[in-house]
């Protein structure tokens, strides 16, 4: 499939953001459930909206309500009454022992750290150009507290731990550090406000859908979704906004939702009103 030339392309991804990046569109996302909490809690649910976010957006919805019903929205139990809350919880590959572990990791982070952003800004080099050694740094942490803590976990936890170390896209961890670190704008949270983690070392969250979209943009031209392609998709995107490149996520990503569902045109033809 032909792409587009960048002045078009730029065009259309300038199009797509005016049309979508609107509150009214969070119907379609996780964050819908975790702005219906006070700010003191946001930063842990959104941890597992973010990570749990995988599958259809109903289902992720309905997961996540569902453990935070069975944890009567507090993550102070201790590990044994934690477990015991989350038995029997499934969503997709992962179980309520996986919940379970994220919430007593990030428990330690901000035991030892004061918090999970204190976390991130303690691996974060003064120089960095992206969030790369920051997120590396946690997960690896993560990694070994979980393995020396014997935290009972499910069988695909790993994947809960996907590090930019490994090479992998690390999707759901970039959309999390997003709506952390960008500003609130009614979509992302902004809950860590000014620090040394600023919007510029955001790199995009780049999911297989989002992927055949850059690549139609041309915004990479790489074979597949993984860190690589993250970080050139995020480097094109400079062009338009050196200082906040990951702010076209939600409108690509709504544009490439609502296309799915065949309620907008194609990207050459598009940016139709209709999509709602």
């Amino acid at each position: 499939m032909p792409t587009f030339k960048k002045i078009e392309a730029d065009k259309i991804i300038l199009g797509l953001y005016d049309q979508f990046h609107k509150p009214e569109f969070l119907e379609w996302d996780p964050l819908s459930v975790v702005r219906r909490y006070p700010e003191r809690d946001q930063e842990w649910i959104a941890l597992l909206a973010a990570l749990f976010a995988f599958g259809g957006v109903k289902q992720i919805i309905a997961a996540l309500n569902k453990v935070l019903v069975r944890l009567e929205n507090s993550i102070e139990h201790d590990p044994d009454e934690l477990h015991r809350r989350l038995e029997g919880f499934r969503h997709r590959i992962y179980v309520g022992q996986d919940a379970g572990a994220l919430i007593l990791l990030y428990r330690k982070s901000v035991g030892k750290h004061g918090s999970l952003k204190a976390h991130f800004l303690a691996h974060h080099p003064v120089d960095a150009v992206t969030v790369e050694v920051a997120l590396a740094g946690v997960i690896a942490d993560y990694k070994t507290w979980a393995h020396e803590d014997k935290m009972l976990t499910g069988p695909h936890f790993k994947h809960l731990l996907n590090s930019p170390a490994d090479g992998g896209a690390c999707k759901r961890w970039l959309m999390y550090l997003k709506w952390m670190i960008r500003a609130d704008d009614g979509i992302d949270l902004g809950l860590w406000g000014k620090s040394a983690l600023e919007p510029r070392h955001l790199v995009i969250p780049l999911d297989v859908h989002l992927f055949r979209i850059s690549r139609r943009l041309g915004l990479t031209k790489l074979k597949s979704a993984n860190w690589k392609s993250a970080v050139q998709v995020t480097t094109a995107l400079r062009r338009l906004d050196t200082d906040d490149p990951a702010k076209y996520d939600f409108s690509l990503c709504r544009f490439g939702m609502f296309n799915v569902r065949g309620m907008t045109g194609d990207l050459k033809s598009g940016l139709r009103p209709n999509a709602r």
